[in-house]
């Protein structure tokens, strides 16, 4: 089965979207493509976060969480939504980036 980059990109447009919007109220912007690479482009001021398409829109990798006690070593299986791994997993990483370098508060 071949995997389809562009297919995987629209089914997450949606979480995508929102997470956009949420940054933009904090004067995030946001660029589907650097033009030379495929990343996805985070800016602000003069300040840039490149980031590999593969990872943002999540070809591979994070698909489920698991959380458990550790007194009785059970745990759950949770899917990780589009809209989940956007909140979740970028976003951090997107804010975390910009408080480095004195953008964010």
């Amino acid at each position: 089965m071949e995997f389809n980059k562009e297919k995987q990109i629209n089914k997450m447009r949606p979480a995508v979207d929102k997470l956009v919007s949420r940054l933009e109220k904090k004067g995030i912007k946001f660029k589907h493509s650097d033009g030379e690479f495929e990343n996805v482009l985070f800016s602000s001021g003069d300040f840039e976060l490149k980031m590999s398409h593969h990872s943002f829109y999540r070809y591979s990798g994070i698909a489920v969480l698991c959380y458990g006690n550790e007194d009785t070593n059970t745990s759950k299986t949770v899917d990780v939504t589009d809209d989940m791994y956007m909140s979740i997993f970028m976003e951090p990483i997107v804010e975390n980036h910009f408080k480095k370098v004195k953008v964010l508060k």
